[in-house]
């Protein structure tokens, strides 16, 4: 069940608001900073709102992305600031450990794929086309279906897990997370094309 905030934050407060300030009011800034980059215009789930995502460069830039997400990560996985911290997050893991991410991608890639079967997604992407997409969702360039870039993205978790598991080097990783987190990006996705991922 998604949470939802009764009082909307005015745009205009989130010049003003600190995001250390109190839990109720960092939920409402996850929120709207989220709205602010991933909103549908009307019915159409591809059709954004540029002059949003404008706004929401503008902030990124003037406190730093890292803040921003911050404030996502305590948000419900299934909704809109919970999809995107955990893109966040991958983005962030496979730029910190490229080597494991690679390797690991392509020894999940042997055999059969469940892949498919858990994000419905034909092809699992790379490392690379993952820390891309998430790139182009937190710069505010992107202009896919943000439903597809998270069943995507956990196709890519899916595949990179199933590698780890048999992956003879000592790196670690919590592989029960990363399945938390694939599961999570298959929900939001999900919710996302349902036309109800707040």
């Amino acid at each position: 069940m998604n949470k939802r905030f009764h009082k909307p934050v005015p745009v205009a407060s989130l010049d003003t608001s600190d995001p250390r300030s109190d839990p109720s009011t960092q939920a409402e800034l996850a929120h709207a900073t989220a709205a602010l980059l991933i909103r549908r215009v009307g019915d159409d789930p591809e059709v954004r709102d540029e002059a949003a995502v404008r706004r929401f460069v503008g902030l990124a830039d003037e406190l730093g992305i890292e803040v921003i997400a911050q404030m996502w990560s305590t948000a419900p996985a299934v909704s809109l600031p919970g999809s995107l911290w955990r893109l966040y997050a991958l983005r962030e893991w496979i730029r910190r450990q490229p080597a494991a991410a690679s390797r690991w991608y392509a020894a999940g890639m042997h055999g059969q794929s469940v892949a498919e079967v858990v994000a419905g997604v034909e092809t699992p992407p790379g490392p690379e086309e993952v820390a891309r997409a998430a790139d182009e969702i937190l710069a505010g360039a992107f202009t896919g279906d943000y439903g597809v870039a998270l069943l995507r993205a956990a196709a890519f978790v899916t595949v990179t897990a199933r590698g780890r598991a048999v992956d003879e080097h000592e790196e670690s990783v919590d592989l029960a997370n990363f399945g938390a987190l694939a599961d999570d990006l298959v929900a939001a996705g999900r919710a996302w094309r349902a036309g109800h991922l707040d």
